[in-house]
């Protein structure tokens, strides 16, 4: 089962409703139900200090990108973002963030 947490829902609230929809959707299915999907990657930025897997949504719809890692046995999506904003020094710290939030809890 896949677990949005909070701030990954504040992410998808930031998208059209269309595109939200069709983002939840791709999720559950690619993760939810194909989790062996081509289009995982595992990201591991020691410079920020952080490791976690990241699906890759790319379609005529979509250029989006869904950070998630396990965490106590959880499938936690930690953030959902557009290409153009996705891997940035900004964006991997607030990931770095949210995964040591989650960690302390």
């Amino acid at each position: 089962m896949v677990e949005i947490t909070s701030k990954a829902k504040e992410d998808l609230k930031e998208f059209e409703l269309e595109t939200r929809e069709g983002l939840l959707d791709e999720i559950e299915e690619r993760l939810d139900k194909d989790r062996d999907n081509v289009n995982i990657s595992y990201i591991n930025k020691p410079e920020f200090g952080i490791e976690f897997q990241r699906l890759k949504i790319k379609s005529e719809e979509f250029d989006h990108r869904v950070y998630f890692d396990y965490i106590n046995s959880e499938l936690l999506i930690l953030a959902v973002r557009h290409r153009d904003y996705a891997y940035s020094q900004e964006d991997l710290k607030e990931v770095e963030e949210r995964l040591n939030d989650l960690e302390r809890e």
